[in-house]
């Protein structure tokens, strides 16, 4: 390293290297290293390059590494280091919380709360209503969320304007079911002379974000994504059937994209792109297309539904009870983590939400069109996140992406499928 003070970033897959004595050891002249490991655009859009190297002035005698989590199979390995008590990394980040039902249910993972008194100089009221929540297994405080998300319709204005889906202001006109959703794509879509799409009229995760995609919709219409067990996806409603149905028409002819079938990223970079008239994933989207399409030119509107609620989620934090510094862990998260750069940042440039309220607040300020979906935002809640929820996705996907595109299966089908899978899986 050319600085004492400079951050390890590992490019590439970190292989698994089993240390006795686990992460966080003193390094040579009496420092302290604590390694972070994070998928590349939790350490781009979290700023947590930035995060390291305030804390590491900060504390001079503190050492801060960042390894990039390549895939999710370095998530899967863990189980098995820290089941024998060692670690290479001594804090996670995990999209969605991906995994953490898992690590807590085997007991690798510490509780926030009774294990390290996290709470003790760093108040719950600090943080904004609802987001704490999205970290508890079974009650357990075993993550704290770093940012969290909701879900909402990015909109292309000048697509509606055109295609005459504005109101006398020149706002969106509202979309208050899935088949004004898909009716309004198609007016959407263009083909040149030959029939080819040049402009897709809207775009679904249906991706590595389906689980909440479908979760979101479920809690809109219903205000509850589960049955009366509390656990069960609700949907063997005749809803969620006309809603596939109308989702596989949008796909078959040609106005909802299937690019997210193969490219998890295929819909926001459409629409920023100026390519695909409405987004429907994470509502942050419409900030990353400021850049090219201006934001005078977009707007944000809530998910179809009776209740007009939304799902939120976050990108949650770990510290494997390998890990041999977990309090100076905690401090990194209240400092640097939670500090007002990487809460504020992260938020007013790409749209992954401050947990803490006065971060919250200041950014909200300053980015208005998110009172596009302020209703929807105040109604919003957390998923539960299954023991074999990577299981659960992946039927998800398999399900939706062959489904939606067959001239055979119907949405009744797909909604047997759905139930089948979620009879099969560990929650």
């Amino acid at each position: 390293m050319k600085k004492v003070l400079s951050i390890l970033l590992v490019l590439s897959l970190v292989m698994v290297t089993v240390f006795a004595s686990g992460a966080g050891e003193a390094s040579t002249g009496g420092k302290k290293t604590i390694t972070i490991g994070a998928e590349s655009w939790e350490i781009n859009k979290i700023f947590l390059e930035h995060a390291a190297k305030e804390f590491m002035a900060a504390h001079p005698d503190v050492t801060v590494e960042i390894v990039t989590i390549a895939d999710q199979t370095k998530l899967s390995n863990y189980i098995l280091d820290w089941a024998k008590g060692s670690t290479d990394v001594d804090l996670v980040f995990l999209d969605g919380g991906i995994f953490s039902a898992e690590y807590a249910a085997k007991g690798l993972i510490y509780d926030f709360e009774k294990d390290l008194n996290f709470f003790k100089d760093f108040p719950k009221s600090n943080f904004t209503a609802g987001s704490l929540e999205t970290g508890l297994q079974n009650g357990a405080q075993v993550c704290l969320p770093a940012i969290y998300e909701v879900y909402g319709i990015s909109i292309n204005k000048q697509m509606f304007k055109e295609a005459g889906l504005v109101d006398a202001n020149g706002e969106p006109l509202p979309i208050k079911t899935w088949d004004d959703f898909v009716n309004y794509a198609e007016k959407l879509t263009k083909k040149d002379k030959n029939g080819t799409i040049t402009q897709v009229g809207g775009s679904i995760q249906f991706g590595n974000n389906l689980n909440t995609i479908l979760g979101a919709a479920l809690y809109s219409q219903f205000g509850n994504v589960y049955t009366s067990d509390g656990i069960t996806f609700n949907v063997d409603n005749d809803y969620v059937r006309n809603m596939i149905a109308a989702w596989q028409k949008g796909i078959q002819s040609g106005a909802l994209s299937q690019s997210t079938f193969v490219d998890n990223a295929g819909g926001r970079n459409g629409f920023k792109a100026g390519q695909i008239a409405m987004c429907y994933e994470a509502a942050g989207r419409w900030m990353e297309a400021v850049a090219t399409i201006g934001a005078e030119n977009l707007a944000l509107i809530p998910i179809p539904g009776e209740y007009g609620g939304t799902i939120c989620f976050g990108c949650q934090m770990v510290i494997p009870k390998a890990s041999k510094n977990p309090d100076l862990v905690c401090q990194f998260i209240k400092e640097a983590v939670y500090g007002e750069y990487c809460q504020t940042n992260a938020f007013t440039t790409y749209g992954k939400m401050s947990v803490i309220q006065k971060h919250f607040d200041a950014a909200l300020e300053a980015t208005p069109i998110w009172k596009g979906i302020a209703d929807a935002m105040s109604k919003a809640k957390p998923m539960i996140t299954y023991e074999e929820s990577q299981k659960w996705l992946e039927g998800l996907d398999q399900i939706f992406q062959s489904g939606l595109v067959s001239k055979t299966t119907t949405a009744a089908d797909m909604v047997k499928q759905i139930l089948t899978l979620s009879a099969s899986i560990r929650k």
